[in-house]
């Protein structure tokens, strides 16, 4: 069974907004750089890895809704 992206996953998804699985990882690696707080480096990475073993397909069939 696919683990589902936690809350604080999908948002840091959210902020990267784009259907190309392949920007959102781009753009959170560019960001990963830029921060100071390590959690957020923690939580970054781990997206990333989790969007690197899921497929394209998989990824536009999800939908990425960020919880306020």
């Amino acid at each position: 069974m696919e683990k589902t992206f936690t809350v604080e996953e999908i948002n840091l998804i959210c902020i990267f907004e784009s259907r190309s699985r392949i920007k959102v990882i781009s753009d959170i690696k560019e960001a990963i750089k830029h921060l100071d707080d390590e959690k957020m480096v923690e939580l970054s990475n781990r997206v990333v890895a989790r969007l690197h073993n899921m497929t394209d397909e998989k990824f536009t069939e999800m939908e990425f809704v960020a919880a306020e």
